[in-house]
């Protein structure tokens, strides 16, 4: 679908509204005023019916998010379009233009008059491309298209390899069906996929899968927290073989309890450990399959180098949404996944060092007010605790012989917290609470590393601004970071900021913001 917003004369008019493009694929084309591409554009002598009604806004917000992580709120657009000829009414019987991509652009009308209002369709810029949600009847004659951003994708079944149910490798006939499992950087006690009995070049042995492809290796494995020792040849009783091009291990003996393993995760085409590259493993490999060219790769680059330390993600034979798996992961951090306008996939640390990217100068805002902090930083915390050493099985039936460092591992749900305590917020505020993360770092000193990162941000005071302006439209994403200077708020010399939301009227012309102030750097 392509949506043209332009300012014109032209009152809504019943004309063609579906080309078909020669790869079968039809696209509906919708402007605020009757508008056709010229003989040079691509496509050439397209045409655009008058259909929109009143102004488009695009809204993207992340302020919720702040301080817990997560995906971006994908509410971005409810578009009103006239449907006096009843041409969407199969879109919405059927829903076939759910889920199909959808391009917004904005063409400045020079010649009012012109056909193409005076503006080539090369030069109309691309304001949002993203998904549509939905198309529904407001009423008879309007119809309401809902956009949202690529991220939308997500909201599929994480693992589409399933175990056939046939022996061997593709487990016993109780799996069938069931998703294959899934480990991502460096995985702590994890409980694999027993298969049975398996052949694999050593005898039929018990067989444990705890990747559905390629992995870097099983650094241990245990039974009810006893170590097997690593062998070459086949195991015997207290050994184990690991088997990393299968994603499995075999141990020598049937067990007496629980299976579990540290894994170094998926190894294809090489192994990744860190919060951006094991979460663009899983969107990539699993779920919604984004390609390279899909994905915003300076964001995701500076993601990496933001965000250091090894992290583990896994799971078994459960059901779970690439969604709901993507979430815990940026959560783990308090990191953001969002799509942008261009319609590719970004994610970002609101707490970036990054250089600023974009100024504000008082002439240039024609507003700004402040907003109260979310909900998750009121009142300000006095102390910041990450979770490390994530426990995937905590465990009750452990053997005598397990030291009790390790048996206080294996049975809590997570070694840690690592915490950063500020006095100077203890000094200040009355309710004394933690801002905690679920983290997934391998090593206690990343997780403290991100504990007193955040803690740097919560000691400078953040605070939340609305600002509205004409310039930088159809440029400026959450993540973006900026300078801010207004003659009032305390913001005379100017801040440094964070981009947490924005809304912007394609036709009025205004863009506004949400800022959240960061530490100068």
């Amino acid at each position: 679908m392509d949506v043209l917003v332009a300012p014109g004369l032209a009152p809504p008019a019943t004309l063609p509204p579906e080309l078909v493009a020669t790869q079968g694929i039809t696209v509906f084309r919708a402007a605020s005023t009757a508008w056709a591409s010229d003989v040079t554009d691509d496509p050439a002598s397209a045409t655009w019916s008058a259909r929109l009604l009143g102004d488009v806004e695009l809204a993207q917000s992340a302020v919720d998010a702040l301080g817990i992580g997560g995906r971006v709120a994908l509410g971005l657009a409810d578009i009103e379009m006239w449907d006096g000829d009843g041409a969407f009414a199969d879109l919405v019987r059927y829903g076939t233009a759910d889920g199909r991509k959808v391009t917004i652009r904005v063409a400045p009308a020079t010649i009012p008059r012109a056909s193409n209002t005076g503006t080539p369709l090369a030069s109309a810029a691309i304001a949002f491309q993203g998904i549509v949600r939905a198309i529904d009847h407001a009423d008879l004659k309007r119809a309401r298209l809902a956009v949202v951003d690529v991220a939308e994708r997500l909201a599929v079944p994480l693992q589409s390899a399933r175990y056939a149910g046939t022996g061997g490798l593709e487990g016993p006939s109780a799996l069938s069906g069931r998703p294959k499992p899934v480990s991502l950087g460096r995985v702590f006690n994890a409980t694999p996929i027993a298969l049975g009995n398996v052949d694999l070049g050593y005898g039929s042995l018990p067989t444990y899968q705890s990747h559905w492809r390629a992995i870097a290796g099983h650094d241990a494995v245990r039974i009810r927290g006893v170590e097997q020792t690593a062998v070459t040849t086949t195991p015997t009783v207290g050994q184990f073989i690991d088997l990393p091009s299968f994603g499995a291990f075999q141990i020598g003996s049937s067990p007496d309890g629980a299976v579990t393993a540290d894994i170094r995760g998926d190894g294809m085409p090489v192994y990744v450990a860190t919060t951006a590259l094991v979460l663009k493993r899983l969107v990539q490999s699993l779920g919604p399959a984004f390609t390279d060219a899909e994905l915003h790769f300076d964001a995701w680059a500076f993601a990496d180098t933001d965000l250091p330390g090894e992290i583990g993600w896994f799971r078994g034979t459960d059901e779970i949404s690439a969604s709901d798996a993507a979430t815990q992961i940026v959560a783990s951090t308090g990191s953001v996944l969002a799509g942008g306008r261009a319609g590719l996939l970004r994610m970002f640390d609101p707490l970036a060092a990054a250089a600023e990217q974009f100024t504000l100068p008082s002439a240039w805002i024609i507003d700004c007010k402040p907003l109260a902090l979310p909900a998750a930083l009121r009142p300000l915390p006095v102390a910041v605790a990450v979770d490390w050493q994530h426990n995937w099985t905590p465990m009750t039936d452990l053997a005598g012989s397990v030291a009790n460092t390790l048996r206080a591992q294996l049975q809590g749900a997570a070694s840690g917290p690592a915490r950063a305590i500020s006095t100077l917020i203890t000094n200040r505020v009355a309710q004394q609470r933690d801002l905690a993360f679920a983290g997934l770092y391998w090593a206690q000193t990343d997780a403290l590393a991100r504990a007193a990162k955040w803690q740097a941000f919560l000691e400078a005071g953040p605070r939340v601004f609305e600002i509205t302006t004409d310039r930088y439209l159809g440029q400026i994403e959450c993540g973006d970071i900026g300078r801010v200077a207004y003659p009032a708020f305390g913001l005379d010399a100017g801040v440094r900021c964070v981009v947490v939301g924005w809304r912007e009227a394609l036709g009025a012309r205004r863009l506004t913001l949400i800022l959240v102030t960061l530490p100068e750097v």
